[in-house]
């Protein structure tokens, strides 16, 4: 639950600092941070070539909201934050950087949570995820962290349209940077990771994992809304291209908005 929103120069520099410092951890190569890191793009792919991740920058004013502790490990340095920090290269419809945290709760709580839990033996009440996003004129990072799944397996995870709700479905598609005209895409030629947002992530023995991707394109304003988990890899081949089994949780962000 959201406890309100303050502006100060001081925290708003803490946070610009500490989404830089997410953005730029270690952490699980998507095929879109592969481009930006030098491997050639596929000119088949309509999504284009991946933008170079630009580390981020410190400002010295922003706002932040606070979310209710978790005791989990935050980017902030304090614990259950749900943060936009503001930057002088802002966009329009979007703020150069977003973070938010928050805790898988069933989605059948009398509040529904942001993060919604679908499968409980998967996707554990209590297990925390993290999403940050940067957003410039050239592009686009993601990056995803999570902490109390099931160890040593690999989640699929997708930047979707729609906003989490009481049903898996709710979510919609992938979000899709050139959209395929037939839904659900199965085209590799749309469903790839250079032309959608993919987050596939590994846990280690502790259920913690962390992936980002990266993208020389920016969001539609309304057109991305949260980020969900799935049951295994996501797939490639034509016919089951951005498969990855049934959706076990999922995380309602504004990716595309403020």
């Amino acid at each position: 639950m959201r406890v309100g929103m303050r502006t100060a120069g001081a925290v708003g520099a803490a946070a610009v600092t500490a989404v830089a410092a997410l953005l730029a951890g270690s952490g699980t190569s998507t095929a879109g941070e592969r481009a930006a890191d030098g491997v050639p793009s596929h000119a088949a792919y309509p999504g284009g070539r991946a933008g170079p991740g630009a580390a981020a920058h410190a400002a010295p004013g922003g706002a932040v909201s606070r979310r209710a502790a978790d005791g989990t490990d935050s980017p902030h340095g304090t614990h259950g934050t749900d943060s936009t920090a503001q930057a002088a290269d802002r966009q329009p419809f979007q703020q150069p950087f977003l973070v938010r945290e928050d805790q898988f709760s069933p989605a059948n709580a009398f509040i529904r949570p942001d993060a919604v839990t679908y499968d409980l033996a998967r996707v554990p009440a209590g297990a925390g995820i993290t999403v940050a996003r940067r957003a410039t004129r050239h592009g686009t990072t993601v990056r995803l962290r999570v902490r109390g799944l099931l160890p040593h397996r690999t989640y699929g995870a997708h930047v979707h349209t729609r906003p989490c709700g009481g049903r898996a479905g709710d979510a919609g598609p992938h979000y899709q940077h050139r959209r395929d005209p037939r839904q659900p895409s199965t085209d590799p030629r749309y469903a790839n990771p250079r032309n959608e947002v993919w987050l596939d992530v590994t846990t280690d023995a502790a259920g913690r994992g962390s992936a980002v991707s990266r993208h020389g394109w920016t969001f539609r304003p309304g057109g991305a809304g949260s980020v969900v988990l799935h049951e295994r890899a996501t797939r490639t081949g034509q016919g089951h291209a951005g498969e990855a089994g049934a959706r076990l949780g999922c995380f309602t962000v504004p990716l595309s908005g403020g």
